[in-house]
């Protein structure tokens, strides 16, 4: 039976994401199912739509138009994506979203003054899930007891805001401490041994990275793009316009996607992603990755971190006191 008068389940009280491949999505008696053919056996499983955010629908999935309905009905944000590609986001029109966090957001979007000071905030929060977050899923998957460098960066990257006068100069000090971070995870992983790391975007569209080099870069694109999905589910949950962004480009589409996921990001998909060149007896490194990616998600609660990271950049008790400290 279809439920009517909005969600039940709020976006903070919600499991993270759930990804298939090659999947038929329906529904069945009221509920949401899909169907895997593996090895000649078709297998059915339940999708728990009324406790999801995010639901990524990978190669060769298919959906019907009432299974969307009933996402639709639940708040579900659809992501649609390739090998590693860019998703293409989905959320139904509604009316129950409240406009209070896109009017706190709008005068924030407005005003450069209170711009930086939400920059400013996503930052923190950077340098503090890389410290809890990051940390942790280092120790864990890269064997590393000697985080100090990490350690070290967060705490140039907090130390720093105190000298931001305006957005260029914050995007000055990102840069910099995102390049210390690969710096970092480069040594730890082992990988610095064999060859330097650099950055390079769009590796994601290559369908089997051959060097460890490249298929670190893939998977950091690839994990960005799932971090991307959290934040803009968060935002959707609360209505704000992804447009409406503080530091990366006033211009850019879906800016505010970017600034928000920049909160956390790091501390989930560099770990992960820099693991990969450890050697191991895994042969599908992508789908390794992935799976601990959404396992992290659902792990430290990320959608919450979102959402909070949002409340910090629209309270206006703290634009107002971190402007008379500046």
């Amino acid at each position: 039976m279809q439920f009517k008068g909005g969600p039940r389940l709020l976006a903070t009280d919600r499991e993270g994401a759930i990804y298939l491949e090659r999947a038929r999505i329906k529904v069945e008696d009221g509920r949401i199912v899909y169907y895997i053919v593996d090895d000649e056996h078709r297998r059915k499983y339940n999708v728990p739509h009324v406790n999801l955010a995010v639901l990524f629908m990978g190669q060769g999935t298919s959906i019907t138009q009432e299974a969307m309905r009933l996402l639709g009905d639940e708040r579900v944000h659809v992501a649609v994506t390739g090998t590693g590609g860019t998703p293409l986001h989905m959320g139904s029109l509604t009316t129950y979203t409240s406009t209070e966090h896109f009017r706190k957001m709008l005068p924030v979007y407005q005003e450069p003054s209170l711009s930086l000071v939400a920059a400013k905030a996503v930052m923190v929060d950077r340098a503090g899930r890389m410290r809890s977050i990051g940390i942790k899923q280092t120790k864990r998957y890269l064997r590393s007891r000697d985080v100090s460098g990490i350690e070290a960066a967060c705490g140039k990257l907090v130390s720093d805001l105190d000298r931001v006068g305006d957005i260029q100069q914050l995007l000055g000090i990102e840069g910099a401490f995102s390049k210390r971070c690969y710096r970092e995870f480069a040594a730890l992983s082992g990988l610095s041994k064999t060859v330097e790391f650099r950055r390079q975007t769009g590796e994601a569209s290559k369908k089997k990275p051959k060097e460890p080099l490249e298929l670190v870069n893939h998977l950091i694109d690839h994990g960005n793009y799932l971090a991307y999905g959290m934040a803009g589910a968060a935002l959707w949950a609360l209505g704000i316009p992804p447009q409406m962004s503080v530091f990366h480009g006033k211009t850019r589409a879906g800016g505010l996607v970017f600034d928000l996921a920049d909160s956390f990001k790091d501390a989930f998909v560099l770990p992960l992603a820099f693991a990969s060149v450890i050697p191991s007896r895994e042969t599908k490194p992508e789908k390794i990755f992935r799976a601990r990616m959404i396992s992290a998600f659902d792990d430290h609660r990320v959608l919450k971190e979102a959402i909070d990271t949002v409340n910090r950049m629209v309270t206006p008790e703290v634009h107002t006191k971190t402007s008379e400290n500046a």
